[in-house]
């Protein structure tokens, strides 16, 4: 096992602060054609109608007198911080529940660099108070056997999320288990503390994965750290960044075959069509996240 926060450190004064998410914009939406020419999944139906952002959330409570300290508040407050949270870190991450969730909070993709596909992840979010076990784990095991449509591949990783430390018990479940999984401490603030993931994790191409602890602060002020994640020693892209060079792909891919002003659903007939004639051409997308440097 990996064990992620003892890596090189950079000292950053006095730019350095927390992100707080309670005003956070909107996230890209990615369209049928998008997720069809980048082979990415259709996340299952939203949990609720009603809120789709964090922002939505809170004025949903708001509204609705719901109050901050109910289990439902905590629990859906802290699953929106960890999706934001990871954007940061090429994750696109969809909320997701119901009767056949089998326990998972988050479905999606983490974009890589040097990765023709995205990685698909599952996450479970536990947002306890109490100390965490190894039972936690076995719970996240069974969620990666029972994935929603789209999500059934054994190239996946399963991540588990709390605002606590990983117990030895914890860390040694994770170790032992037959799956790749990861491990976060993202506190309620959405400061990611800790990650650690095992051995499958690194089978299935983490093995380039690692850390980077950052510290700042004002100097009257007690020093602040947080982790970063890094990919051969550099930080992974934003995100919106991924986006972007997606949607440049998107427009060269249009333009070579002259469809730009073409529906939405005429542009995924054409795709088909396209990867028909041309499987092997068009099979894989080129990876997204190549470029090195520091850039995010």
């Amino acid at each position: 096992m990996k064990v992620l926060g003892s890596g090189h450190a950079r000292i950053f004064f006095p730019q350095f602060q927390y992100r707080s998410f309670s005003r956070c914009t909107p996230r890209y939406q990615l369209g049928p054609f998008t997720r069809r020419l980048f082979n990415l999944p259709t996340p299952p139906r939203a949990p609720s109608q009603k809120h789709d952002s964090l922002d939505a959330f809170v004025s949903y409570a708001q509204r609705t007198g719901l109050p901050e300290n109910s289990t439902t508040y905590v629990g859906t407050h802290y699953e929106y911080t960890v999706l934001q949270t990871l954007r940061r870190f090429a994750f696109d991450l969809h909320r997701v529940g119901g009767r056949d969730d089998a326990g998972t909070d988050l479905v999606g993709t983490w974009h890589l660099p040097e990765r023709d596909q995205a990685l698909r992840v599952i996450v479970q979010c536990k947002a306890l108070k109490t100390k965490l076990g190894p039972n936690l784990v076995r719970e996240l095991d069974g969620a990666f056997r029972h994935s929603p449509v789209g999500w059934r591949t054994s190239d996946k990783l399963g991540i588990l999320i709390s605002p606590r430390e990983a117990t030895k018990g914890v860390r040694d479940a994770i170790s032992k288990s037959s799956y790749p999984l990861l491990w976060m401490m993202i506190e309620r603030d959405g400061v990611l503390r800790q990650a650690l993931w095992n051995g499958k994790a690194e089978d299935i191409g983490l093995a380039a994965l690692g850390v980077e602890t950052q510290y700042g602060g004002q100097s009257a002020q007690p020093v602040l750290k947080e982790v970063i994640l890094t990919w051969d020693g550099e930080p992974l892209p934003y995100m919106d960044k991924v986006e972007g060079e997606m949607s440049k792909i998107e427009a060269q891919w249009l333009a070579a075959w002259e469809c730009q002003d073409t529906s939405e659903n005429g542009k995924v007939k054409l795709l088909e069509k396209v990867q028909a004639m041309f499987p092997d051409v068009i099979g894989g997308m080129p990876p997204l996240t190549r470029g090195r440097g520091t850039e995010r």
